[in-house]
């Protein structure tokens, strides 16, 4: 009983998150089977506050670099992704390995839903403001993709 007002308080806070919301990561452990089952509620919550028109949803296959303890398989994580629409990808904080791509492939395709006008700016809306331009740009998206090797706390 002690814990459900911080449940309900924690659910609260969570549909605020949600409710701006263009780019969303869910990530799952590779090693844990839990995780992975937990994806489809953590999805069907998130649609009830975003429109799905509205965002970029993509699954990320969390800690690839412990395929010897993996319980979730690749093509387990693509058949989730393929089966709701979204992009798939895995990736390791530890060896970095696809961690800039997946905020990189999530930033191209929300910008790509701005360029062809999916998505708009809205005032009010507090999802993506106006930058010091008031059009969107329509040449290609560039993201550079140069790492910092000299500093940093992943590099």
């Amino acid at each position: 009983m002690l814990f459900m007002p911080i449940i309900k308080l924690a659910r609260s806070i969570t549909r605020t998150y949600y409710r701006n919301s263009v780019g969303v990561l869910m990530v799952y452990d590779i090693t844990s089977r839990e995780s992975f089952e937990d994806m489809l509620n953590w999805l069907n919550e998130a649609l009830k506050y975003i429109d799905p028109g509205r965002a970029v949803f993509m699954v990320i296959g969390h800690k690839s670099d412990m395929a010897h303890e993996r319980v979730i398989t690749e093509a387990d994580g693509e058949r989730f992704a393929s089966a709701n629409g979204l992009s798939f990808l895995e990736t390791s904080a530890v060896t970095g390995d696809n961690v800039q791509t997946a905020f990189t492939t999530l930033a191209k395709q929300i910008y790509g839903m701005l360029a062809d006008g999916r998505l708009k700016l809205i005032d009010g809306w507090d999802g993506i403001k106006k930058g010091y331009g008031s059009e969107v740009p329509r040449d290609n998206f560039q993201i550079t993709e140069k790492l910092k090797t000299d500093s940093g706390c992943c590099s």
